[in-house]
């Protein structure tokens, strides 16, 4: 029996969501264009503006998982969780030393990926199929974690409407049935509308997300009557790092940073700009959303202040636990259509990226290895492949959730950052000093990723992986060092 609250959310919920799938279909008609061209369907004819980039930035960084995770990291572990404040704060400025170049090398030389990208700036297709593989694998998994967040929506919305454990097996057939209808919308709407689909979807979800993060850092300092009745009594871990955290602290952030517009995808959405000017404006008002999140994730540390919330959150087991930290905050403190409109807001920030690396991985199947096995193929061909490589690599993703335990998404996630890690050689030195040879540059991605993912398990025990640190160092260092090492070599064999 549904509950007349959990009536309000859940129709909120699915009207909402229905209009969010109206919007990316939308994305065909928006600023009208040849999409059978790859770089209109895959780049949005890089005509991407300025508050264009600040929403699809938004929506590509700040998703599902970063807003439920990161309270989540604080709510368990203290001011060691507040790395994803520090890095928030400073991505977008690493972004802005050498993305501006890229962005110019790919107007110019008509790059639509950072494999073709690979592929031009050094004549060779081993590179370029070196960061097919490795970008997809490591994509893959970056999906995995954002159904993490999806999940613990899903099971906010189960258990308020419905009484439905997340926990129990109903609570998986359902989640599953949806989760499938979800991702099939996603994977239409990136077909039929590309970048120019996901940029609308930013927009919409982005201003339910604002909402949703600010109608909960309201109500909880009304409840609790500000900060200081926060942080009054807790242990010291939430008010201050200890020392001898600070080098994992500080590797960590770095490592999220210096990956961070790696990623294929986060290139996709920096290319799609219309020219370095609106690219850089859109990073620089895209730092605002460190504001809102930062206080969301002192709102974590409120939990154990409000007894409601603190109940809530305690009925799930310890290892997802914090995860509904957020969706504790809303169904305790704020009425049940605004909690559906956040709690939708927070669902489809899981969505909105998932469809960005889907056009993405598009993009690299269609624009790189299609030329590899037929060169001659056509602009109208590669965006055919790129088209239907989206909706495949949507649903695989999909079909690979069920079978990986979600206890280990994060995990797979970090090495993925590992591997992407490897990539800055040759997309942020060589742009700016072009000495590297490609021989060393396939070596030294190879061989970082190789030791990144050994020195992993090691650090592990070869076991379930807990940490990506060893030493208190990030591990994804210590591959960049040996690659960058490996780089090195170039200089003793300069180009002629």
């Amino acid at each position: 029996m549904i509950t007349a609250s959990g009536l309000q959310m859940l129709i909120t919920f699915i009207v909402l969501f229905i209009a969010f799938a109206i919007v990316g279909f939308l994305g065909s008609r928006f600023r009208r264009a040849d999409l059978t061209q790859l770089h209109e369907w895959g780049l949005g004819g890089r005509r991407l503006g300025t508050a264009f980039q600040f929403f699809l930035q938004g929506a590509d960084w700040f998703t599902a998982y970063s807003i439920l995770a990161i309270p989540s990291a604080v709510f368990a572990l203290g001011a060691y969780g507040f790395f994803g404040v520090a890095y928030q704060a400073m991505v977008f400025t690493w972004a802005s030393v050498f993305m501006p170049r890229l962005w110019r090398l790919s107007k110019n030389k008509g790059y639509i990926t950072i494999a073709d990208y690979a592929r031009g700036e050094f004549n060779s297709i081993l590179l370029s199929l070196s960061v097919v593989v490795l970008g997809i694998f490591a994509t893959l998994f970056y999906i995995a974690l954002q159904v993490d967040g999806l999940y613990a929506i899903l099971g906010t919305m189960f258990l308020e409407s419905f009484g439905i454990s997340p926990v129990s097996a109903a609570f998986k057939e359902y989640s599953v049935l949806i989760l499938f209808i979800a991702f099939v919308v996603i994977a239409a709407f990136s077909f039929t509308s590309g970048v120019r689909g996901v940029s609308l979807g930013a927009v919409f979800k982005d201003i339910l997300v604002w909402l949703g993060l600010l109608t909960v850092i309201v109500a909880t300092l009304y409840y609790t009557h500000g900060f200081n009745n926060i942080f009054s009594g807790m242990p010291s871990k939430y008010v201050a790092l200890p020392s001898v955290q600070a080098l994992a602290f500080s590797t960590s952030m770095l490592g999220v940073v210096f990956s961070a517009y790696l990623w294929p995808h986060n290139v996709t959405g920096s290319w799609a700009a219309q020219n370095e000017e609106r690219l850089l404006k859109g990073y620089s008002l895209t730092i605002l959303y460190a504001i809102p999140l930062a206080l969301a994730d002192i709102m974590a540390i409120a939990v154990y202040k409000i007894p409601s919330v603190h109940s809530f959150v305690f009925q799930f087991p310890a290892s997802s636990r914090g995860l509904y930290v957020i969706p504790g905050l809303l169904v305790s403190l704020v009425p049940s259509w605004l909690t559906g409109i956040a709690l939708l807001g927070i669902f489809v920030g899981g969505l909105v990226p998932a469809a960005l690396m889907a056009v993405t991985v598009g993009n690299m199947v269609g624009r790189d290895l299609s030329r590899m096995i037929k060169p001659n193929i056509s602009g109208k061909g590669q965006t055919q492949i790129a088209k239907w490589s989206a909706v495949g690599f949507t649903l695989l993703s999909l079909a690979l959730l069920q079978v990986i335990p979600m206890t280990y998404a994060f995990q797979f996630y970090l090495i993925g950052a590992e591997i992407i890690l490897q990539f800055l050689p040759i997309a942020v030195i060589h742009p700016f000093i072009k000495f590297i040879r490609k021989e060393f540059a396939i070596a030294g991605i190879w061989i970082g990723t190789i030791v990144s993912i050994y020195t992993t398990l090691y650090a592990n025990h070869f076991k379930v992986i807990s940490t990506t640190l060893y030493h208190d160092i990030y591990i994804g260092f210590i591959g960049l060092f040996i690659n960058i090492i490996i780089v090195l070599f170039s200089l003793a064999f300069p180009k002629k």
